[in-house]
């Protein structure tokens, strides 16, 4: 499909943009942090939301984060551990939980995969104006936040014995 073709509506053509524009954006990361740091791109973001959180989390936080499946982020939590750049530990309030903790080789390839990701920052947004990227981020950010029950939006459909 063309992107610039007219779709039937304006939601049709931001839904379409939006997949557009992540599936190129998620071919570009992954090319980048293989080639720099020698591991996927949900590998490094796995990675980076650990990073970012002080102390350990847990597995579903980290899902809920990226908006991926628990399952998914265990195979990474799992390849993690085996590549030495993570840890998991049994939560001590909660036996069925794991609390995941990145090691110092772990906070020192999310360091490498940072510095990477600014020097290629302005090659992928060489020609896009710092307003009208704002001004997309203040769009998806209001959307985000119509459209995720966690957030405000609309309520989950209520099952069938919650109506009787």
């Amino acid at each position: 499909m063309d992107p610039a073709a007219p779709l039937p509506d304006d939601l049709a053509t931001l839904w379409y943009l939006v997949r557009r524009v992540a599936g190129l954006m998620d071919r570009s990361g992954e090319a980048l942090f293989q080639r720099e740091i020698g591991t996927s791109l949900a590998q490094f973001l796995v990675l980076s939301v650990v990073d970012a959180h002080p102390g350990p989390l847990n597995q579903q936080t980290v899902a809920d984060r990226l908006g991926l499946t628990k399952g998914t982020v265990s195979r990474q939590i799992d390849a993690a551990v085996a590549a030495g750049l993570m840890t998991v530990r049994t939560s001590e309030q909660n036996r069925r939980e794991n609390l995941i903790a990145l090691t110092p080789a772990g906070t020192g390839l999310v360091r490498r995969g940072d510095a990477a990701f600014e020097r290629e920052k302005a090659a992928m947004l060489p020609s896009v104006d710092p307003e009208d990227l704002r001004a997309a981020i203040r769009v998806l950010a209001a959307l985000d936040g119509v459209l995720d029950p966690s957030r405000g939006g609309p309520q989950k459909q209520r099952s069938a014995t919650e109506t009787r």
